[in-house]
């Protein structure tokens, strides 16, 4: 059983909003989490004096607030003000600390377009598409002389984010703009796919039909998908499906409804939380 955790401060009345990682928190210790759980998503502008007047306006910690002050005015760096909120609120390990520092350390030497294709791959993998979109357009859009394969990469990542959203046909058209640029297979396999949930059977069978070079990967694809039809059957999500048609086929309709409230609120959750920051609007 774990040690419990002393907390410090006051609970805040006014949240401070952490922009770069779309939260809000309101006392040292979320602020503590939120910060070792994110750390690759803050940068110079994410630690300074309005965190500073929250710390000791909202959570009343007023000596914390004024060594951060002298801190920022002495130019110390980021890793070292957040290693001294991390130190003062014991909220996390030794070794939380250290790899926040480390992490925090080595994104100040990085220049802004690395830093913003990193944070940006990270934020993709964690599922934030919405500030993904927002790291991968700034660079598309903003980057000197930018690297083909670079450019490749983005978009297949746009076209991955586009197809997990449902967009198929912006899905397609990123990964053909991948492949365009960087000629790698796997991009014109998703191409195909996008495709493949975007159009009828019989359009997706004529364009295969029609096109001697997506014949081959074709098969590649269906031998993807059935494979992934086979891990699916096994999985817990089919079972709970499974389980709701017997409640249908037994006529246990207050169970099979309830069922299916549950389900569907879980996805709607899911589905708010990636596009909450309307993505829509924050793309082409």
């Amino acid at each position: 059983m774990s040690k419990p955790i002393l907390c410090i401060g006051t609970y805040a009345k006014e949240p401070f909003q952490i922009e770069r990682v779309g939260r809000n928190v309101y006392c040292i210790e979320e602020l503590c989490y939120v910060m070792v759980q994110n750390a690759f998503l803050f940068d110079e502008e994410s630690i300074g004096p309005d965190m500073f007047d929250w710390i000791e306006r909202e959570c009343s910690l007023e000596k914390l607030a004024d060594d951060l002050r002298s801190m920022y005015a002495k130019k110390c760096s980021m890793a070292s003000l957040a290693g001294t909120i991390l130190d003062y609120a014991g909220y996390n390990t030794r070794q939380e600390i250290d790899h926040t520092e480390e992490v925090l350390r080595e994104n100040a030497g990085m220049d802004i377009y690395k830093k913003k294709l990193s944070r940006a791959d990270f934020l993709m993998k964690n599922e934030r598409y919405s500030m993904a979109f927002k790291e991968y357009e700034f660079l598309l859009h903003n980057t000197p002389d930018i690297d083909r394969k670079i450019k490749a990469k983005i978009e297949h990542n746009e076209g991955v984010m586009y197809a997990r959203l449902f967009l198929f046909d912006r899905a397609r058209e990123m990964f053909l703009k991948a492949y365009e640029d960087g000629r790698n297979k796997e991009s014109y396999l998703q191409y195909l796919a996008a495709m493949r949930m975007s159009l009828s059977d019989k359009e997706y069978v004529s364009y295969i039909a029609d096109n001697e070079d997506a014949y081959d990967a074709s098969l590649t694809l269906e031998k993807r998908m059935n494979e992934a039809k086979e891990l699916y059957s096994a999985s817990e999500d089919n079972h709970v499906l499974g389980t709701l048609s017997v409640f249908k086929a037994e006529g246990k309709m207050h169970e099979y409804y309830e069922q299916v409230g549950n389900i569907t609120q879980k996805l709607k959750n899911e589905y708010r939380d990636i596009v909450k920051d309307k993505v829509g609007s924050s793309v082409r």
